[in-house]
């Protein structure tokens, strides 16, 4: 996505002479996330209020015309694949109705005057959805002054070389995007942003002294006269390695988080696809925990429980059971494999859906049918006593194994997790034998 902001960026000055690499370069941006659909949207919108203001006519340019035609039309065929379909993020409920989630201005606030600031400077912050992360006075106080140092520095460039309405209206773009979904890992988005409008005004004009204001310039001849050439030399010299510091914070996360990953899984999904095929365990029954709300977790939230106190949504007593969303632990793993190796895949698919409890009485059909399937050979889920009793599955028939640790990393931290399966005995003692996977086995033993 970045790559794609940057070509665009690379044939931005020539996209009237020369429309098809920058009009290429946005369909290629459309092509890697939603967010590049509004990003390309516009700019492609002042692109074509830029020539209309100056030529007074959409047509004039055939080829441009053509290419634009040819975007709008790609960018349609996009939006409408990736739309979601009516009641896609909830059914006759939605789980997130057990969390408050953040005004629409929220996101739009943390866009404008958090996230610059995330990308470079601070880590206030740690990876997660926005909507749900609320932010305190002091919190807020350091990644908004440096976005707001950020933001002067970028609009005082782009006013020098009339892109200051390119920065700004297609900022609003994302903004108004990221109110729909915005996690701290898109962050990157931004920096690639900014880094592109920076690639259009340094290809108008490479920035130099005459980017400052004028008063500070005006300053700066006062204090040069005031402290003299030497002085002002090793001025000069401290705040360069100054900003240098500044800017090599990012890199010390980039380089923190990348020796992360190289030294450590950062997800289980390849340790769970080796362990599965070294012991040829396809040919199993691989169950998948369900997710669970109970009355006493959602006791502050009247409204799920008037929900719940109607029934029809559980499997077992006073609960709402979505049978839909269950165990990350071969989610992760499909891209490994051929199919779904769920044998209780919500509809036979290999991720998680976010249809949540569309049929009443679904989630209950659900856990009575797989409880008639008796117990499988590999069962992926916390322990919670229901998660078996509820299915019929006697915990004592079963081993729980450790596949996999885990460290994913964030700027200079990281999070440790560990995937753990529950094997049937009989498979436990019969068939994971040869050759060693590497588990962590509970007995100690070794087993080739």
């Amino acid at each position: 996505m970045i790559a794609a902001m940057l070509l665009i960026a690379i044939n931005w000055n020539n996209r009237n002479t020369k429309p098809w690499p920058v009009i290429l370069s946005m369909m290629l941006l459309c092509a890697t996330s939603s967010y590049g659909l509004a990003i390309a949207g516009m700019l492609a919108l002042n692109w074509t209020i830029q020539f209309l203001c100056g030529e007074r006519s959409l047509i004039k340019n055939k080829q441009r015309f053509a290419g634009l035609v040819l975007l709008l039309v790609f960018a349609i065929i996009l939006l409408l694949n990736v739309l979601p379909a009516p009641g896609t993020y909830h059914g006759d409920f939605d789980i997130h109705g057990t969390a408050t989630t953040s005004p629409a201005w929220v996101s739009v606030f943390n866009t404008w005057l958090v996230m610059p600031s995330e990308t470079l400077f601070t880590s206030t912050l740690s990876d997660g959805n926005m909507q749900f992360i609320a932010l305190t006075p002091s919190e807020l106080f350091m990644p908004c002054v440096m976005s707001c140092l950020m933001w002067c520095f970028l609009i005082q460039i782009c006013l020098r070389r009339k892109t200051a309405s390119l920065l700004l209206t297609t900022y609003l773009g994302i903004s108004v995007a990221f109110t729909a979904h915005l996690s701290m890992h898109h962050a990157g988005i931004i920096l690639g942003f900014f880094i592109a409008i920076l690639a259009i005004d340094c290809d108008i004009e490479k920035i130099n002294s005459n980017d400052w204001p004028q008063w500070i310039r005006n300053l700066n001849n006062r204090v040069m006269t005031l402290l003299g050439p030497k002085k002002t030399e090793r001025y000069l010299r401290f705040f360069k390695i100054l900003g240098l510091i500044f800017m090599l914070v990012s890199v010390y996360w980039t380089a923190s988080a990348s020796i992360c990953d190289i030294r450590y899984d950062y997800s289980s999904s390849r340790a769970v696809a080796s362990f599965i095929k070294t012991n040829h365990l396809e040919q199993y029954r691989w169950m998948a925990g369900w997710t669970r709300v109970s009355k006493n977790d959602t006791a502050s939230n009247p409204e799920i429980n008037k929900i719940i106190d109607k029934g029809g949504y559980c499997g077992g007593t006073d609960c709402i059971d979505y049978t839909s969303w269950y165990g990350s632990t071969l989610i992760d793993s499909a891209p490994y494999f051929d199919h779904t190796l769920l044998a209780n895949a919500y509809k036979g698919r290999s991720y998680s859906s976010w249809e949540w409890c569309v049929d009443p009485y679904a989630g209950k059909k659900d856990i009575e049918t797989w409880k008639s399937w008796g117990e499988p050979e590999f069962y992926d889920t916390l322990y919670q006593p229901f998660f078996f009793s509820d299915l019929g599955y006697d915990r004592n028939h079963y081993t729980k194994i450790k596949i996999a640790e885990t460290k994913t990393p964030w700027k200079s931290t990281w999070s440790e997790g560990a995937c753990e399966i529950y094997v049937r005995n009989d498979i436990y003692e019969n068939v994971l034998h040869s050759p060693d996977p590497g588990i962590d086995w509970p007995d100690g033993a070794t087993r080739r």
